[in-house]
């Protein structure tokens, strides 16, 4: 939720027609041919975004949200009749004369305005600003009027962006390997007589840790006189000799981890 003081009431009221006109002009379609099911998508996420900004939502949102669900919800019926009768009505026929029709009000209201402005005398000519010579590389921009749906649509496409480039980062979980694992693991790969070489033991280990376990294993092992340990000399492998005795099973289970 966003401190009071930093809510914003715009002076000029924008509704949910506008909204739809907004979303068929983005989605470069005609208004007589609305997919509703992606339009009705994006109605709903553009009012989660607007209550995220803490922004009001009339009523009428919510009306127009109920209705775009309904409509949807009927273009998903078979819209086959039968023989000999006429052709069902398109789900979408009144919710396209709304919005045509206030489309049309909407282009009087502003051309109306428009001559008033122009009848009242309020421009007057004021003598143009002094500029700098322009670039020849640089080219004019045409700029247009924003309007709250086309800023929220910018916001909305910089944190599916955002998203995108920072997704969320996937934790591994860490393995874990225990004395008495490899103890079992050694006994079951040691022969009477057959020497062991511990170097090449460890190297055909997964990680570290595993490393570890094993090398406290046959420091166990040891202690025990499970296996006993020799080297041939300096710098070569350590063998390790299984012993005839037999492991029980309480000496097992009194060795932790």
């Amino acid at each position: 939720m966003l401190p009071a003081s930093w809510r914003v009431q715009l002076p000029i009221f924008e509704g949910p027609l506008d909204l739809l006109l907004h979303l068929v002009r983005i989605n470069k379609v005609e208004i007589t041919d609305i997919p509703v099911a992606v339009v009705c998508d994006q109605f709903h996420e553009y009012l989660r975004l607007m209550e995220e900004l803490d922004l009001d939502i009339a009523a009428e949102f919510i009306y127009e949200a109920a209705v775009l669900i309904q409509v949807k919800s009927k273009l998903l019926l078979p819209q086959a009749g039968r023989p000999g009768e006429e052709a069902p009505e398109d789900p979408r026929h009144e919710l396209v004369s709304r919005l045509l029709e206030y489309r049309r009000l909407k282009e009087a209201a502003q051309a109306l305005a428009e001559v008033d402005r122009v009848r009242q005398g309020i421009w007057t000519r004021k003598p143009a600003p002094w500029k700098p010579e322009a670039d020849p590389e640089e080219t004019d921009v045409p700029l247009e009027e924003v309007s709250l749906f086309d800023l929220i649509g910018a916001l909305r496409t910089v944190l599916e962006r955002y998203d995108k480039e920072h997704p969320e980062p996937i934790l591994l979980p860490h393995e874990r390997f225990s004395v008495r694992s490899q103890i079992e693991r050694l006994l079951a790969l040691l022969e009477a007589g057959h020497p062991s070489g511990l170097f090449d033991q460890l190297r055909s280990l997964s990680c570290r840790a595993e490393a570890i376990a094993m090398f406290l294993a046959v420091l166990e092992l040891a202690r025990l006189n499970l296996v006993r340990i020799h080297q041939g000399g300096e710098g070569s492998d350590v063998l390790l000799f299984r012993t005839t005795r037999e492991l029980q099973p309480e000496e097992l289970e009194a060795i932790s981890g």
